[in-house]
């Protein structure tokens, strides 16, 4: 339950009042400063995605008396021991991420009790991208793959595609972490790595000399992005507040995803964009997208979670069989914040 923030206005005349007058006139004066503190989630994410910028600007956020503080990092590993450590409340992930750290092979090999109780958006829209001189996948022999970090993410699609034409993580090629996009990009740029999974314009490619191998929708045709996740303990403990969070995210993906807002949409997308119509507009339609944009309603997208474990059990990271997607998801939280909308 939200907390209360109860303001008192002074009764304003210097009449004497018998104590009854004055506890009606206290009463009065009182409804119109009663104000609802908001609760306070401390989030973190690569970046603020269309339905938590929706969320927040058409107030659905504020309507569950919620305030989100964004807090945007440049690498999983910070955003996962910033969770575990409680610095964050939950994070907007892909649910690799989520997998791999809950069974200890993230950065740091301790186990933790992470939940997905959010859905995002579904495929992975990412590309094979490598530096000038690389012109088929033979020439990656010997060279160093750029990652975000090696055992989890798009890495772990990367292992995938490259398998598919012969190429054995540290036989003919080896990870080395960079970071984000941009810190991949730049690592191919100055000849620190040779290749990388990377969601770069073409523009961005073609201004830095860079060719395209492959792209991961030819080989993955099911993905989980951008899901909601936290601690269960910390889920347990807030399960209002969660729920509320939830409501405001599925009534924003609803705002969004409605094509009679598609104006608005992008005139909300402007900002977070740089003010430019054309990044704004590619946003709205990805985020549309049958492909890549987000599931309906943000339903958690079951078949995109078991699509992760499979690339796992391909990359040599899971045992095949050895886990299930129903392990990784509390969808409790999901389904009382839907049934509250339908009443």
């Amino acid at each position: 339950m939200a907390r209360c923030k109860w303001e008192i206005a002074p009764i304003g005349n210097n009449r004497p009042v018998n104590n009854k007058e004055g506890w009606l006139a206290a009463f009065l004066w009182l409804l119109p400063g009663i104000a609802m503190a908001q609760d306070v989630i401390q989030m973190g994410s690569f970046n603020k995605d269309a339905a938590i910028i929706a969320a927040e600007a058409k107030g659905f956020l504020n309507k569950e008396d919620i305030r989100v503080e964004i807090h945007t990092v440049t690498d999983s590993p910070t955003l996962l021991r910033n969770l575990i450590s409680g610095k964050y409340d939950l994070i907007l992930n892909n649910a690799d991420n989520v997998i791999a750290w809950t069974e200890g092979q993230g950065e740091d090999p301790q186990k933790n009790d992470f939940i997905i109780f959010l859905g995002g958006s579904r495929g992975v829209n990412q590309k094979l991208i490598v530096a000038p001189g690389i012109n088929d996948y033979s020439d990656l022999k010997g060279k160093i793959f750029a990652v975000d970090a090696p055992t989890t993410g798009y890495a772990v699609v990367g292992v995938t595609v490259l398998k598919k034409h012969g190429l054995e993580l540290n036989k003919d090629y080896t990870f080395k972490s960079f970071g984000n996009t941009t810190a991949r990009a730049d690592a191919l740029s100055r000849g620190d790595a040779s290749g990388a999974m990377m969601a770069l314009a073409d523009s961005e490619i073609q201004k830095r000399g860079f060719k395209v191998l492959a792209k991961s929708e030819d080989y993955v045709q099911h993905y989980a992005r951008g899901l909601g996740a936290t601690r269960r303990e910390w889920a347990n403990k807030n399960e209002d507040l969660l729920v509320r969070f939830v409501h405001a995210m599925i009534r924003a993906t609803d705002w969004l995803t409605d094509p009679k807002n598609k104006e608005d949409v992008i005139a909300v997308l402007l900002p977070e964009n740089r003010n430019n119509k054309a990044r704004a507009e590619a946003v709205y339609s990805e985020s549309l997208s049958p492909r890549f944009g987000f599931t309906p309603r943000s339903q958690i997208d079951m078949e995109g979670i078991r699509s992760v474990i499979q690339l796992r059990e391909v990359a040599g990271l899971m045992k095949p069989g050895a886990t299930n997607a129903e392990k990784y998801v509390d969808d409790r939280f999901y389904k009382k914040a839907l049934a509250s909308m339908d009443k």
